[in-house]
């Protein structure tokens, strides 16, 4: 049976969800949002499945030795890569790109792509033994209140932290604005207070699962991280803002992910 929609019908359509979104903002609040986003970057977060039989050695020597020297050559950066502790599929590599905006991350993927050293090491890594089983890709963009990446302060002495990395979904899309609201307006700076090193806050363009957002914080170690959330979960500003109307988990969140990173030794982000 054949389901598609009349061009008529379906332009009713996406008349009435323009119109909607319209009624629910005003004009200037429309304009506000799109200046106030103009200037925040873009983050895709790869996901390498791997598995031990495929010698994923393989995998950190090429993203190491060519795929972020290539992507870094054509402007993108910083770059995180990381591997997994727990709560993703192990093994498993984790890339972060940091990209300025759409066009800077459309300009990069052409100067890769026209790499000539890039593309004879990709050619040899994807064609003569499989190094990893897929891989998916997730674009996100910046909040706002932390527009681009920050990397916490490195010291060569001190050990590499654990970086938790959380995915918060919401019922629907005005939903999950709210909780971006949340995280712009008081819930980073309550994270940084209580001691969490903040690396980027990302709503989801194109992924699966929608709508969500994701992030990224850093700790010193485990034990660091416990006595971070621990002081978060007893702020006077966190028990203040949990109970808003609009503001609380029941409204904004339908389900928390969490997994923890290990930073490879090349990774920016460590």
């Amino acid at each position: 049976m054949n389901r598609s929609l009349p061009v008529n019908r379906r332009n009713a359509l996406k008349g009435g969800l323009a119109a909607g979104i319209s009624g629910m903002f005003s004009a200037h609040e429309m304009n506000a949002q799109r200046a106030a986003g103009a200037g925040n970057h873009f983050y895709e977060m790869r996901t390498y499945e791997l598995r031990s039989d495929l010698k994923p050695g393989r995998v950190q020597e090429f993203l190491k030795d060519h795929f972020i020297p290539a992507m870094k050559r054509a402007g993108a950066g910083p770059i995180g890569c990381f591997s997994v502790i727990s709560g993703l599929k192990s093994p498993s590599f984790v890339v972060v790109i940091d990209h300025p905006s759409l066009a800077a991350m459309q300009s990069t993927i052409e100067k890769v792509v026209d790499d000539k050293s890039y593309f004879e090491a990709a050619k040899v890594f994807e064609t003569t033994e499989l190094g990893y089983v897929r891989y998916e890709s997730v674009l996100l963009k910046a909040f706002d209140a932390h527009p681009k990446f920050e990397l916490p302060p490195t010291d060569p002495q001190r050990a590499l932290r654990v970086f938790e990395i959380r995915t918060y979904q919401s019922p629907n899309p005005f939903a999950l604005r709210s909780k971006i609201a949340m995280f712009n307006q008081e819930e980073i700076k309550i994270f940084r207070n209580s001691g969490f090193a903040p690396v980027f806050f990302g709503e989801a363009v194109f992924a699966s699962e929608m709508p969500h957002l994701t992030y990224m914080v850093g700790f010193d170690d485990m034990a660091a991280r416990e006595k971070a959330w621990d002081k978060f979960r007893v702020d006077p500003d966190w028990l203040r803002i949990r109970t808003k109307p609009g503001w609380t988990d029941v409204e904004t969140v339908s389900n928390i992910h969490a997994a923890f990173l290990r930073p490879t030794t090349f990774s920016e982000v460590k």
